[in-house]
């Protein structure tokens, strides 16, 4: 019988995933995280298991019926390249804009759910912690460290770009020997060898088909926006805040929203209740519009002939943090970049459409100073918000992204891709893994020299690709897997976890 965490695996398809894995495997569910609809039916499927949500697990509210140990600094020290990236990870809790949670109090929040998560792994003893996706609401990122300094094996998910189509990894800072293995042994395919349901993906992809996140395509609908570039009136998001607002308190009354992360500013800080949120939001909307104006006053038109786009991410998100580790701060790509291009190459900077619309929280991560010192480099443009993405892309020498879209996008059409995180695409030619000052330099040399990504080699990534990847929803509320049926998701994806698991204790 091997003990089991399963955390953030929420929705039916997860629950069949691990009913299959406890009758093929003899997996036993000790620990679940998931949202509170998942709660009765995980205790059904599964009673002795201990039941937390996830934003109780992140606010750490959740009273441990274990004790908690003490931390040393040997510990702390271990763990210290994690530490930067947790705290980082917070400010999606942070009620004020980013000021409401300081350094200290953020420090002292890690510092609980280190003990937390480290007395859980002592009393419950699991052999083996399934994340549904890479780890990203803090406390999931604090275990997923933990497992790896005590060698407990985890094993992951993540989704590409083709919806309901997922692949499993030990940990998505190394994601998936087999798809590069793969890979190595056919590095150049022609394309009518690709399975048919990729080949005709890729070759959408190619033609110009837009891979925009289905959680991305789900808030435009949900806010009925026509685009991402669409900006609604401040009256409009001002009356969308007090709409939801009331619905919140038809719902819950004056008690909080038990979905929501956001850290109250009072004592004993739990999670902030109905009137505390509507201010953060009401704050946030009005300082997106003061953020808009200063960006805008900063933004201009040029006709580089040659440039590398950097297309930032919206904030904060898994898709930077932890994906991109340190270069999270994407301010650190931008010095980089404008070191490093070649003399007569511009670095154009595109603001992600999402960052600053009113519906969002993109607040927290962007002030004044991150746009100014975006300017301040003379190599350096920063583009108006309603600048064509596409348009940009076609026309770059390279494109520079944490782990976006935009990455993929630029591969189809043939640019090369400077990736500064662990998207799903890194192993395909044309994509520049960066890690250092160095490794960027020579990347740069290599596209000077002429090296672009080509057809075959997308072809050839494509058919790996749909050798480790199996049918799959990973957050059904964010993704577009509608046409997906449920056995089948949960029947591959129980199947890529116990062969994982499997091949794994045969190479031990």
């Amino acid at each position: 019988m091997k003990r089991v965490f399963f955390m953030e695996c929420a929705g039916p398809v997860w629950r069949t995933v691990a009913e299959r894995c406890m009758a093929e495997a003899q997996w036993q569910p000790v620990l679940w995280t998931a949202a509170g609809g998942d709660a009765k039916p995980v205790a059904e499927l599964c009673p002795e298991a201990i039941f937390l949500t996830g934003p109780d697990a992140a606010l750490g509210l959740h009273v441990p019926s274990w004790p908690l140990p003490a931390l040393d600094a040997r510990l702390l020290a271990d763990l210290a390249p994690a530490e930067s990236i947790a705290l980082h990870m917070m400010d999606r809790m942070d009620p004020a804009c980013g000021s409401g949670f300081p350094h200290d109090a953020r420090r002292r929040h890690y510092h609980h759910l280190l003990r937390y998560w480290m007395g859980a792994l002592n009393a419950l003893n699991p052999d083996l912690i399934i994340f549904s996706i890479s780890p990203h609401i803090v406390f999931d990122y604090i275990l997923m460290a933990l497992a790896r300094h005590r060698g407990i094996p985890t094993i992951m998910f993540e989704r590409i770009g083709m919806p309901g189509w997922v692949f499993p990894m030990r940990d998505f800072e190394h994601g998936s020997p087999q798809l590069r293995s793969a890979l190595s042994s056919q590095p150049l395919l022609p394309v009518e060898r690709v399975p048919e349901a990729f080949r005709t993906w890729l070759l959408a992809s190619i033609d110009g088909q837009s891979a925009v996140p289905a959680n991305f395509q789900k808030k435009l609908e949900r806010y009925k926006l026509a685009s991402n570039a669409e900006m609604p009136s401040m009256l409009r998001a001002l009356a969308h805040e007090f709409k939801r607002a009331a619905a919140l308190l038809r719902k819950n009354g004056l008690s909080p929203a038990p979905n929501s992360y956001l850290r109250s500013l009072r004592y004993p800080h739990g999670r902030c209740g109905p009137m505390e949120t509507l201010a953060s939001r009401l704050k946030g909307v009005l300082a997106k519009r003061r953020l808009m104006r200063f960006h805008d006053a900063l933004t201009k038109a040029d006709g580089a002939e040659k440039y590398a786009l950097l297309a930032l991410h919206y904030q904060p998100e898994r898709a930077t943090v932890p994906m991109g580790a340190q270069f999270g701060d994407q301010l650190l790509i931008v010095d980089l970049l404008a070191k490093a291009l070649p003399a007569g190459w511009k670095l154009y900077v595109k603001e992600h459409p999402w960052q600053l619309q009113s519906f969002g929280r993109g607040e927290v991560q962007r002030t004044e100073a991150f746009y100014a010192e975006i300017a301040a480099h003379p190599n350096v443009i920063l583009l108006p918000r309603g600048a064509s993405t596409a348009a940009l892309v076609r026309g770059a020498q390279a494109v520079a992204t944490v782990t976006g879209s935009v990455g993929w996008d630029a591969l189809c059409a043939g640019v090369p891709v400077l990736l500064f995180g662990a998207a799903w695409y890194r192993d395909c030619p044309g994509a520049h893994q960066i890690t250092s000052y160095a490794g960027l330099c020579e990347a740069l040399g290599q596209i000077g020299a002429g090296h672009k990504p080509e057809r075959e080699g997308l072809a050839a990534f494509c058919a790996a690709l749909s050798g480790v990847c199996v049918p799959g929803v990973l957050e059904p509320e964010l993704e577009r897997t509608e046409h997906l049926s449920h056995e089948d998701a949960a029947s591959a994806m129980a199947a890529a976890l116990i062969n994982l698991d499997s091949l794994e204790e045969d190479m031990q």
